[in-house]
């Protein structure tokens, strides 16, 4: 930085594709501060430096990152945005990385630095990578295909949807920068990235003549006979020259600013070509499932379910009997029963297997350090999915380990509470995602407590397990469409003690111009945690109705055993 005549840096938690689940080589905050969790804005300078969270991660930061170097702040509290409005001064000099701000990040950033006297730096490079002597490298992963029979559509009629819309728009060229929308687009799928089956890739798509795709390093002959007469494929190496050559034909292009790094429209302004902004067609195209995804949806539910009511099962029985059990091991028991499940394809995210105190921390990972033993009494919170061809799955759930306290049972049925009020809602089209939010949240605020996570977020069809542009928080701004799919997570968290959540995946459908949620997720909820005379008989209805489903869907699928748990576990209250 000094070199450089700069005495700030920024560095944000994603890549070059603004991910939330990054590839190894990519986790650079993690290499440089020790924190693990997937959101964070690093501000170093010269004499300090400060690292900004979200209230998901305060428990967990605190724990992973020296605060001898960094100051840590909640953004719930201060953003790196105020805290910048706060803090330029004149003459400051800032390092900003292009590949890793988005252009409307990169907009919102330069605004407030030159506002306040500051300049920028920008780099075309990744500035911190200098000193990633021992960065893990790009290593050739497989692309595959998603066939029809799962996709519901084949990319050819996706590629004319796409034209129909660019067409209406008067764009000719539009530069997808979304690895899930390229990869839903021409259904195509990598194990590129943990537990996100996207391809890392850039298009530039022309609605008259051939399309460019961008890859990573594959040599896929596969991929290029499936797509030859419609793409064309080129290495990631090749974008800059690539852009050079489209400068010479073309004098404007399309890009979303929220997704687009900002070194594609700086790069393109120098060539004097003219920058558009407008969103990301495939993004509301992808999250309306069609039919043949809502059913894959349903279908992978019922085998995840399957997995999910074994492995209560077997933690019932082992406990009961004074096994050993450590958050690692029941971790590892919930992964080997779903890697029998047909059309499994691994792990939607790294699971939360959080006893006590750990259950606390809202998206806790076990560690060998962290490591504790199931014992009674205290509660064990798990938040696990799969990713299977046809579905991606996603459920939280409490359990009483022993004997629960009334405290501990009274915050679970006021979660319960919420999780079922949101559940039952019918509502209209215009209805934001804040106003849903607010629902879940009810029966907490009675006792003034809260949850520092959103409510609900959307999910891909094996694709991301956080997908939007659906999701239902405080701040959210979404409004619905039948066919998406979004989760249901209420929790409460006493720090160092405990933690609640239940998390069912919901499906939106349309009935009569009003919009509702039918409950994907099929596992039952811990009865012993309910105090049933905090339930109304609305409550206690649904409750009853929702495992009497339980057990018809799941029941076929287990032997004498399990089945004789499970209807003991889904008796009426």
């Amino acid at each position: 930085m000094k070199k450089e005549a700069c005495n700030y840096y920024i560095l944000p938690r994603t890549d070059e594709y603004q991910n939330e689940f990054l590839p190894r080589y990519s986790e650079r905050v993690s290499w440089l501060t020790g924190f693990s969790g997937s959101f964070a804005v690093i501000i170093i300078s010269i004499n300090k430096s400060i690292i900004f969270t979200d209230g998901r991660y305060i428990d967990q930061i605190n724990k992973e990152v020296d605060k001898k170097l960094f100051k840590i702040i909640n953004i719930n509290f201060k953003d790196s945005i105020q805290w910048l409005k706060e803090n330029v001064k004149n003459k400051d000099r800032f390092i900003l990385d292009s590949w890793l701000f988005s252009s409307k990040q990169f907009l919102v950033l330069s605004k407030i630095i030159k506002k306040k006297g500051g300049k920028i730096n920008v780099k075309e490079e990744i500035f911190m990578d200098r000193i990633w002597n021992n960065k893990p490298k790009v290593t050739k992963k497989r692309i595959f295909i998603r066939e029809e029979k799962y996709s519901g559509l084949n990319y050819k009629k996706k590629i004319i949807q796409i034209k129909t819309i660019l067409k209406k728009r008067k764009i000719e060229n539009f530069f997808f920068s979304s690895p899930a929308s390229i990869s839903w687009l021409l259904n195509i799928r990598s194990d590129e990235v943990q537990y996100t089956p996207i391809v890392l890739s850039f298009l530039i798509f022309n609605i008259n003549q051939k399309s460019l795709l961008f890859l990573n390093n594959h040599k896929d002959y596969e991929i290029k006979k499936y797509l030859k007469k419609s793409i064309r494929i080129l290495n990631i190496r090749d974008l800059k020259d690539s852009l050079t050559h489209f400068t010479k034909t073309n004098s404007r292009i399309t890009i979303d600013p929220s997704k687009t790094p900002y070194f594609v429209e700086n790069f393109l302004k120098s060539k004097n070509v003219k920058i558009i902004y407008e969103k990301d067609p495939c993004i509301i195209l992808k999250a309306k499932k069609n039919n043949v995804e809502i059913k894959g949806a349903k279908n992978a539910h019922i085998r995840d379910g399957v997995s999910i009511v074994k492995f209560l099962f077997w933690l019932d029985k082992n406990i009961e009997k004074n096994k050993y059990v450590s958050e690692k091991s029941a971790s590892t028991k919930l992964y080997k029963l779903r890697e029998k499940n047909k059309l499994f394809q691994g792990l939607s995210f790294e699971t939360i297997s959080g006893y006590g105190s750990n259950g606390s921390i809202v998206h806790y990972r076990v560690t060998e350090k962290s490591n504790k033993i199931l014992k009674k009494n205290n509660l064990f919170l798990f938040d696990s999915g799969g990713q299977y061809l046809d579905g991606t799955t996603d459920i939280t759930r409490t359990i009483s380990i022993g004997n629960p306290t009334n405290e501990q049972k009274n915050f679970f049925t006021r979660v319960l509470k919420g999780n079922i009020a949101l559940t039952k809602t019918i509502f209209k089209k215009n209805v934001k995602g804040k106003k849903l939010d607010s629902i879940a949240r009810q029966y907490l605020l009675e006792k003034k407590k809260d949850y520092q996570h959103g409510t609900g977020h959307g999910v891909g069809s094996f694709l991301n397990v956080h997908e939007g542009p659906q999701s239902i928080s405080k701040k959210s701004e979404t409004t619905f469409v039948n066919g998406m799919i979004v989760s249901n997570e209420p929790g409460f968290y006493k720090s160092n003690e405990y933690g609640i959540r239940i998390e069912n995946l919901l499906l939106i459908i349309e009935k009569k111009k009003k919009l509702s949620f039918e409950v994907l997720t099929l596992a039952p909820i811990d009865t012993k945690l309910i105090i049933n005379e905090m339930l109304t008989d609305e409550e206690k209805n649904w409750l009853n109705n929702y495992h009497i489903n339980v057990f018809k869907k799941i029941s076929g699928f287990l032997n004498k055993e399990e089945n004789f748990w499970l209807k003991k576990n889904t008796t009426a209250i």
